[in-house]
This record gives structure tokens, sequence and C-alpha cells, in this order.
């Protein structure tokens, strides 16, 4: 079964990482990792394996369940090498954003220079106000 395991990874703050459980005896799980390794596919995604070195774990480090025992249902997508990459991974390399894509980003600038302009006339109109009092 895949699940999804608090693991304290040295940066002082724990993150919940996918792992599958390979033995089981009463509240004490023993698990494998599913890792991100050095290797790329021929996309440049990193190619995530099972560990080797098994982890024992109690029932209170789990925080899902995840119901399955098929990758692809928590985000992966197995090679042809026997690994996995992540699904929300593929690269976008070949990405070139269309005509439209940068129509929006020149909308988005314009609306950013616009509320700029608006502070402007709200300083403006504190100003005036002070001059009254």
């Amino acid at each position: 079964m895949i699940v999804r395991v608090w693991t304290d990874i040295g940066t002082g703050k724990n993150v919940s990482l996918v792992a599958r459980i390979v033995d089981t005896k009463d509240a004490i799980f023993t698990i494998q990792y599913l890792s991100p390794t050095e290797d790329k596919d021929k996309h440049g995604c990193t190619i995530y394996r099972y560990e080797e070195e098994t982890y024992e774990i109690d029932d209170d480090s789990i925080t899902h369940y995840l119901d399955t025992d098929d990758e692809t249902e928590v985000g992966f997508k197995q090679t042809d090498c026997g690994g996995w990459i992540r699904i929300d991974e593929e690269s976008d390399d070949d990405y070139v954003p269309s005509e439209d894509d940068e129509e929006d980003e020149e909308d988005e600038e314009d609306d950013e220079e616009d509320d700029i302009e608006d502070e402007d006339d709200v300083d403006d109109y504190e100003d005036d106000y002070e001059d009254d009092i």
C-alpha cells in the first residue's frame, strides 16, 4: 500500500513524502521511500525510485493512507527504465507562448500601472484634505 509519511528532511520542517509499506507488525510499518535520483529521462524530468533501505515507522507518522498500490494514482508515471516521474514535472522546455499569452501579460502590466496611478490619486486627496484641517 502507498502512503504519505511525515519525514524530517533536515530543513527543520517535516514534509509528507510518498512511500510504500513493505511489511507490517502490529502498529509498526516497514516502508521504502519513493525518492528522486540524479537520473533524468529523455525530457529532463527527474526519475524517482524506491530506496533499497527500509525504515520502521509507527502509525502516527503516516499522514495519508492512499488506498492504492498504483503509483499512477498518486501523481507518478512509470518510465521505460523502471523508475517513475512526477506527472506534473513533465518538461515544458519546448513551450512557446501564443500571442494571446503575450497580450494577457501586457494587460496585467497595464493594470499594475493603473493601480499605481490610483494610489497617487489617494495621496493627492489626503494632501488636499490635510490642508482643510
